[in-house]
């Protein structure tokens, strides 16, 4: 629990410094959704959705398609 405690605020300033990677949003599927969310708000208001979050989202949405395939023809 401890460490729990520690993590998030830890979390927090990493994410305050910048886009969350793709590896970042392919391990943490609620950032992921978040983000996209957010994305798709910008895209809707007319803003510019070409900016590293955007980019770093959907490339972490396409990598984890192709992932979830892949192992769908493996059995």
């Amino acid at each position: 629990m401890k460490k729990l405690l520690l993590a998030v605020p830890f979390t927090m300033l990493l994410t305050a410094c910048g886009p969350a990677s793709v590896e970042d949003l392919m391990e943490d599927p609620e950032q992921l959704v978040e983000v996209l969310e957010e994305c798709g708000m910008k895209m809707a208001q007319g803003k510019d959705t070409d900016t590293e979050e955007c980019n770093n989202a959907r490339e972490a949405q396409n990598r984890m398609a192709v992932n979830v395939l892949r192992q769908f023809m493996q059995q």
